[in-house]
């Protein structure tokens, strides 16, 4: 049986591959590793399932140093953005295909639009699931404390952001004292879903008054892991808030949307959370300011109360010893005219009795020819009582008085 050699099966495969794909075309693929070296760029790239992580096709492929100088002066800093692992990208190629190291891919262009595209299609496909979820505006509906102390901060420790964020909050201008707790994440790269999602899921469980997720700034693809559904869904089911500042000026992440709060950096995160407290002090002091206003207005009105009160009680004994003396004064007269009418009353009741007194004196009686018997010393006698047998009697006539000697 006649048999080839691998050369001559590889140079077989050569000629076909240069007899169909003689002109440069365009590939839609994922890079699933990137690496640079001596100016050249290797990749792999590769082509997933669309409802999972499956791995349909794989490919390596090569950027040559001239043509990466190309593509860098055509695309300026998107190059670097776009050449990262789990970018989609759509590459114009020719095949290549070596006897000894077989087929690869040699890249001449990238369009960028392409890549752009996707990340917007894949924005707005996460948006779409967290709406119909009513997770867009949860977190933005939770309630900032009325003073920032606690702080969680997911970043890198040795990122620039992060170190212009503890600078502004600890030297604030109003000397107020902030507790920082760091949960250490990657913020770009395959990494960053898994280390802020672990972060925000510990990070609420804490107790902090916010959250806060920072990093410095970078060009718009180098934001595309924050185009997250799962690590949008752990900012959106947060029970703390979140706030925001990754670094751009225009264009928000799927984090950014479902965010309580977006700022543009890490800086203006820390001004934020200052400017929050020096609003609630500043809101203390008025309403302290209103206080002492209202007590020193209530203060007064008690005065000027106390004043009158005290002009009402010095006046009031005067007004009652007024009116006592009054009443003393009616009183007196009262008692006067009652006795002068009493006096007037007994006078004529004397001067009556007076009239009856003279109308039955003896004088009187006797000028009416009546005559008084009397027997013995002042002993006046009716008829039927003289007695005989005793003293003389006296007959005392209106002119004069007879003594009668008893036989």
């Amino acid at each position: 049986m006649e048999a080839f050699s691998l050369l001559e099966v590889n140079q077989y495969i050569k000629r076909v591959l240069a007899l169909n794909f003689d002109e440069p075309f365009w590939v839609e693929c994922e890079l699933n590793q990137v690496s640079h070296s001596r100016g050249n760029v290797y990749l792999q790239l590769i082509e997933k399932a669309e409802d999972s992580d499956e791995v349909l096709a794989k490919n390596s492929a090569q950027i040559w140093y001239r043509q990466y100088l190309f593509i860098k002066k055509k695309l300026g800093k998107l190059v670097d953005s776009i050449l990262k692992e789990g970018i989609l990208v759509k590459l114009k190629v020719v095949v290549n295909y070596s006897e000894r190291y077989g087929l690869s891919l040699v890249i001449e262009d990238i369009d960028p639009s392409y890549t752009f595209g996707q990340f917007e299609m894949n924005r707005q496909k996460i948006l779409e699931q967290l709406k119909q979820k009513d997770l867009l505006d949860k977190n933005a509906q939770v309630p900032l404390p009325s003073v920032i102390q606690n702080v969680a901060v997911i970043s890198s420790e040795t990122a620039a952001g992060y170190q212009d964020f503890v600078q502004q909050l600890t030297h604030n201008a109003y000397g107020y004292d902030f507790q920082i707790f760091l949960y250490q994440s990657a913020l770009q790269g395959q990494k960053t879903e898994a280390d802020v999602v672990a972060a925000l899921r510990e990070a609420r469980t804490q107790g902090h008054d916010v959250i806060a997720i920072i990093r410095g700034g970078g060009a718009k693809l180098d934001l595309a892991a924050f185009d997250n559904y799962n690590i949008a869904f752990e900012v959106a089911a947060s029970s703390t808030p979140v706030i925001t500042g990754i670094g751009h000026d225009i264009d928000q992440t799927v984090t950014d949307v479902v965010a309580h709060t977006v700022v543009k950096t890490p800086t203006a995160v820390a001004d934020l959370i200052i400017e929050h407290n020096a609003e609630f002090e500043g809101n203390m002091l008025g309403l302290e300011s209103m206080i002492a206003e209202e007590v020193r207005s209530m203060i007064a009105y008690m005065q000027e109360d106390l004043i009158i009160s005290e002009e009402r009680i010095r006046s009031i004994p005067q007004a009652s010893l007024t009116l006592n003396n009054r009443m003393l004064s009616n009183m007196q007269e009262s008692i006067v005219t009652h006795y002068q009418q009493k006096l007037k009353q007994e006078k004529r009741e004397l001067e009556s009795i007076g009239e009856q007194l003279a109308l039955l004196d003896p004088a009187n009686i006797l000028s009416r020819g009546f005559a008084v018997v009397r027997q013995g010393k002042d002993y006046i006698l009716s008829k039927s009582k003289i007695d005989k047998a005793k003293e003389d009697l006296e007959i005392e006539f209106k002119d004069g008085v007879l003594n009668v000697k008893q036989v």
